[in-house]
């Protein structure tokens, strides 16, 4: 392997209670210390695989770099570093939320609701008609 693994990176940092936020930033970071630890490599004269093992050398090993960057608590997630508040907060801030979903759902799918009213509305004159035309049958005979 001859790249940062970007992948495995996220995951463990993500596992560590760091916030996304950092671990994006983190994570492109290294990648761009990585691309400029390869091209002064190849500056010097290095070969392309050289090049790219001499960096991720540089770099550090997977688990310095976890351990590193779960070594400053500033990095990690509110609901990481207040557990019992995040367990009280999430359900609490979900329950709330649970009559806005459909809301939000109609919003995101405007013009299926559009055609579900219309559709509606035009059920309900068939119906209406078909009652009021029952209605007269039974009156009239």
């Amino acid at each position: 392997m001859h790249r940062l693994d970007r992948k495995r990176l996220r995951r463990d940092l993500i596992g560590a209670g760091i916030a996304p936020r950092h671990v994006r930033r983190t994570i492109d970071e290294l990648e761009d210390h990585y691309d400029d630890v390869v091209e002064q490599e190849l500056e010097d004269g290095a070969d392309r695989l050289t090049a790219c093992q001499n960096a991720l050398t540089r770099l550090g090993a997977h688990d310095d770099i976890v351990a590193a960057v779960k070594a400053r608590p500033e990095l990690q997630s509110w609901a990481f570093r207040f557990p019992r508040l995040a367990a009280v907060l999430y359900p609490l801030t979900f329950v709330a939320l649970l009559p806005a979903a459909p809301v939000f759902i109609g919003y995101a799918n405007a013009n299926l609701v559009v055609r579900w009213t219309a559709c509606l509305f035009l059920s309900g004159l068939v119906t209406a008609g078909i009652l009021l035309f029952l209605q007269l049958a039974i009156t009239l005979t």
